[in-house]
């Protein structure tokens, strides 16, 4: 109940205010709260829903910027980077970056990112949209594996996804060619992988080569399969005429490598990581490889012009290894140069397999004692290109392999050209040391004694002088044909000379032959 207070002026008829007490506090004071109760509600859901936060390290930071950097896959945003740092060593950059909501699930130990921007590999071009666009992060999440938030960026983007079926597959070499990164992988004309990788091992002289090939195509790579490389073109010329072999367009562009079995292979499918041999072309990889080979010494003191390493060692024609090392050498012994040329001889060929060394020695020797020997033909008369040629020669001198030396020196014989060049100088010097003016000089001086004889018996019987008068017309006639001004002996100083003149002329011939052998179908170069 209110109580009614005078009004402080004592006017009449004026009523007094009347104050209200209330119980309870007033409803404006909601409205803070509520707002209060919202903005901490917002924050616990942001932080809550908030993405989890990550390391990259990079080798640059071109084309990062804070702040704006997306991280895609598959073209959708999951993350952006939020600093940009070098590293404490100044070795790279390090970004900071925060995933979207979920991504947790994703940041295994196998997930990739890197930077997208344009780059042609392969023959194939991507990123061109980050020309107008600019760079981002591009991922390749995988969920398996342990998990982690720190993570080392890649220099381009990996050609293969490790979620893509298949399997990796290693290639040694001696020469990677023009193998490149990204280069495709052939079977049977058809793509089936890529090259991902190709260095040079820091010890040793081989180029690794890494290779995938997609599923289900890795099931054709057996434990005998064999590699080559596609590069270009091969071309051949036989007696069927001449044979062109490539892959593709694109392998004749930028390079290839190409895969198969043997014809009736039954080998098992090969495990991934598995090391093979790659060929420098088809023909390599179709012709047997043997797993033995030794090496052998051959000396030559003719000329070799047309012998070069790879050239093929053959037993009857047929090859059984081919030459490595080509040298010259000065014999301080003999005063002279010779040639030590070195080849590799694969005894599987010939002897067969899984020959003990002893027995392998013991064979040899028998052979080089029943006349085997190395010499040097021609292998194409139209390139001049010369081969070691293996053969059994019954009249050959007797010779054996030194097995003491550093490397085992096999004996050698002349070529038949040499040979016979050889013989007829060794003619002409016989004939050329004959002493035809020493013979007249003496037949000369005993004509004179005779003749001094004859005048002391003038006082024989005229019967007996008279003959002697003819003998002595007989050794005058004879003096005329043999003397050191007769018509003979011109005549026969004149044949030595033609004979030596052709002894060298032959010789000519025959080195003209050993270095140009087409010139018995094309004569001699510069002729007209």
């Amino acid at each position: 109940m209110s109580e009614q207070r005078p009004h402080p002026s004592g006017a009449a008829g004026v009523a007094d205010a009347v104050v209200a007490t209330r119980g309870r506090p007033s409803i404006i004071w909601l409205i803070p709260l509520i707002a209060a109760l919202v903005g901490g509600f917002v924050a616990y859901r942001t932080y809550s829903e908030r993405g989890p936060a990550i390391t990259i390290s990079f080798e640059t930071a071109e084309g990062l910027e804070a702040g704006k950097t997306q991280i895609k896959y598959k073209d959708v945003e999951v993350g952006l980077v939020e600093t940009v740092t070098l590293a404490p060593d100044l070795s790279g950059v390090v970004c900071q970056a925060r995933m979207v909501h979920g991504a947790g699930e994703w940041l295994s130990e196998k997930t990739q990112f890197w930077i997208v921007k344009p780059r042609i590999a392969g023959g194939q071009v991507t990123g061109l949209g980050t020309l107008l666009s600019g760079s981002y992060i591009g991922m390749d999440p995988v969920l398996d594996g342990k998990k982690t938030r720190t993570f080392v960026g890649l220099d381009d983007a990996p050609l293969i996804s490790m979620k893509e079926a298949g399997r990796y597959f290693v290639l040694r070499s001696n020469h990677a060619g023009a193998v490149g990164v990204g280069s495709p992988v052939f079977f049977r004309q058809i793509q089936v992988g890529q090259v991902v990788s190709s260095q040079l091992e820091p010890d040793s002289d081989y180029v690794t080569t890494r290779v995938f090939v997609r599923a289900p195509y890795d099931e054709r790579v057996r434990a005998d399969s064999r590699f080559w490389n596609a590069s270009g073109f091969d071309a051949s010329v036989s007696a069927d005429g001449v044979k062109i072999d490539t892959e593709s367009l694109v392998s004749i562009l930028i390079g290839g490598i190409a895969f198969d079995a043997p014809q009736g292979s039954a080998g098992e499918v090969a495990a991934a990581e598995t090391v093979f041999p790659l060929y420098a072309n088809h023909g390599d990889a179709e012709t047997r490889r043997y797993t033995q080979t030794i090496t052998w010494q051959v000396e030559f003191d003719q000329s070799v012009r047309g012998l070069t390493v790879g050239a093929p060692v053959e037993f009857r024609g047929i090859p059984i290894g081919q030459v490595t090392d080509v040298k010259l050498h000065f014999d301080e012994a003999r005063n002279q140069f010779v040639i030590p040329v070195r080849i590799a001889i694969e005894p599987q060929r010939v002897l067969g397999e899984d020959v003990p060394e002893a027995e392998r020695r013991a064979a040899v020797d028998r052979l080089v004692a029943s006349g085997l020997r190395a010499q040097l033909k021609s292998g194409n008369l139209l390139t001049g290109q010369l081969l070691v040629a293996l053969d059994i020669f019954e009249d050959a001198k007797p010779a054996q392999v030194v097995w003491d030396a550093p490397i085992p020196e096999f004996p050698t014989i002349p070529t038949p050209l040499e040979e016979i060049t050889s013989n007829l100088t060794r003619l002409v010097e016989r004939l050329g040391k004959l002493p035809v003016e020493q013979i007249g000089a003496d037949l000369s001086a005993s004509l004179k004694a005779l003749r001094v004889t004859l005048q002391q018996s003038e006082g024989v019987a005229p019967a007996l002088k008279e003959a002697l008068a003819r003998t002595q017309q007989t050794l005058v006639s004879a003096n005329a044909m043999i003397g050191p001004d007769s018509t003979v002996n011109a005549e026969l100083r004149r044949a030595l000379l033609e004979l030596s003149d052709a002894a060298r002329a032959l010789g000519l011939a025959a080195e003209q032959i050993e270095s140009q052998p087409n010139s018995l179908i094309f004569g001699k170069k510069g002729s007209q």
